[in-house]
């Protein structure tokens, strides 16, 4: 994600939280670690937030987006490394969800049905694209997000 200070400098601010993963259930991980962005939330006085997920990252966005609802404007996952979560009916905020056409691990099929999961979500599946987006197809992948966070903002 350290890619979208690049992609985002004079749209979005960035905070890159990274946080340990070691000694915790996977199932209960994802929920762990979106306690510790609304505390980083809280920490920085920070109003609604937008949050961005890469891979393993988008559990952990799309746990945040279903937790604190009253806190998140919208959520973008990238090659979604999410398995079947219950949270993701409860996100009521605006999501996108990404994936390369070319990604065989992360791609569209694994990423189009978190998106049926999710009400109002968007999917896109960049071409000629594999897992990581943000370099691989950095103009196709940021004009992608600049056009869904142009759209309202829940």
């Amino acid at each position: 994600m350290r890619q979208h200070n690049a992609l985002f400098p004079y749209v979005l601010r960035s905070y890159l939280i990274d946080l340990p993963c070691a000694g915790h259930p996977a199932r209960h991980l994802a929920v762990r670690q979106a306690s510790l962005y609304e505390l980083a939330r809280r920490s920085l006085g920070l109003g609604r937030v937008i949050v961005f997920g890469h891979s393993s990252g988008s559990a952990a966005a799309l746990a945040y987006a279903a937790t604190y609802r009253q806190h998140t404007a919208a959520c973008v996952i990238v090659a979604p490394d999410v398995q079947a979560c219950p949270l993701l009916r409860r996100i009521s905020c605006r999501t996108l969800v990404v994936a390369g056409e070319l990604d065989l691990s992360y791609g569209p099929a694994q990423a189009r049905p978190i998106a049926g999961e999710i009400p109002g979500s968007e999917f896109v599946a960049l071409p000629d694209c594999g897992r990581l987006p943000a370099m691989e197809s950095p103009d196709g992948y940021r004009q992608v997000v600049l056009d869904f966070l142009r759209g309202p903002l829940c």
